[in-house]
């Protein structure tokens, strides 16, 4: 690819990423969860939520314990009503009343002590005027939001979206954000490693990415000092201050961002110290050390060592070391 197909490219992405056409960080709620957590579904107040290889499994509370208790991890006869999710059968036997958690869910009362969680049908809502299950387009419920602190015990971390480094964890039933004191968090095992071994789009801002108030960097891109495929794009501001919210894109595969030509070029003639195994759809490439007699070996998009050549260079394209002088900007330096 040329690199002026290239620097269209870098707009095409921003202006998809500014529209919203960026990929969710979540489809399944367990993705924010370390393995084998378990957690009351948001959706209900007597279910509860396991999370296995990052999927939800799910347990109905039945009988004369009718709800799941988010701290004893336990189905309960009464919940303290802290979560909402007070339900009550009193002068209300043999009717029905929704669940208030969710549009989908309803409660039978057996007796006056006794309500029996069941759920309606896909594309249906239960309607407590008919107590009857109703098509969702008949339907005035409308989906709620949940906290999390309300679905999950106190002093376990989960994932924040909003940054790579980031993550929740409730105290005292209050939801507090957190940082990586170094590397990224990993959801799957509630904790902070390296970077490079965890899978984040929502790079942190390196400090001054878009310049300093003396000298704000208007209208360029500049490395996202994580990956060697990312950028951010700093935009011009009409007060003269550095963009705040600079806009992160990255380069297709095989392809790194080069500062000096604002542009997407092949990656050997881009430097860069950060994983060069990222973004790369081949199992050998060129290492940044010095002297381009080295390399590294890559597996799923990611580094798993590196390796020399000895007296002779690595030749990327071929895949093998050879006796040829081989003098790449990735390794001059």
């Amino acid at each position: 690819m040329q690199e002026s197909s290239c620097f269209c490219l870098l707009a095409l992405v921003l202006v998809l990423a500014i529209c919203g056409f960026g990929h969710a960080r979540v489809d399944d709620i367990c993705m924010v969860f370390p393995e084998g957590t378990v957690i009351r579904d948001p959706d209900s107040c007597s279910r509860s939520i396991k999370c296995v290889n990052s999927k939800s499994t799910y347990s109905t509370c039945t009988g004369s314990t009718p709800y799941f208790d988010k701290d004893t991890l336990k189905c309960v006869k009464t919940l303290n009503g802290t979560d909402d999710c007070g339900v009550s059968c009193v002068n209300r036997t043999s009717q029905f009343i929704s669940d208030p958690k969710s549009c989908f869910g309803y409660y039978f009362c057996a007796d006056e002590e006794t309500p029996l969680y069941g759920k309606c049908g896909d594309n249906q809502h239960f309607d407590n005027v008919t107590q009857m299950c109703i098509w969702t387009y008949a339907s005035d419920c409308k989906a709620h939001e949940f906290d999390y602190c309300s679905i999950i015990k106190n002093g376990v971390n989960f994932d924040n979206a909003q940054g790579c480094d980031r993550y929740h964890v409730c105290t005292k039933g209050v939801l507090e954000d957190k940082t990586c004191k170094k590397g990224y968090y990993e959801a799957s095992s509630g904790e902070c490693i390296d970077k490079n071994l965890v899978y984040c789009d929502a790079h942190p801002y390196p400090s001054n990415v878009c310049g300093t108030v003396k000298k704000p960097l208007n209208n360029v891109y500049v490395t996202d000092g994580a990956t060697c495929q990312g950028y951010f794009f700093c935009a011009q501001q009409l007060d003269g201050t550095p963009d705040p919210k600079p806009v992160w894109g990255k380069c297709g595969n095989d392809l790194f961002f080069d500062k000096s030509t604002q542009t997407c070029r092949p990656p050997k003639n881009v430097i860069c110290t950060e994983d060069r195994c990222q973004g790369r759809t081949i199992p050998f490439v060129l290492s940044s050390t010095k002297g381009c007699r080295h390399y590294l070996r890559c597996k799923d998009g990611r580094t798993i060592d590196e390796k020399s050549c000895g007296n002779y260079f690595f030749d990327e394209e071929n895949a093998i070391c050879v006796a040829e002088i081989l003098k790449y900007e990735a390794c001059k330096s």
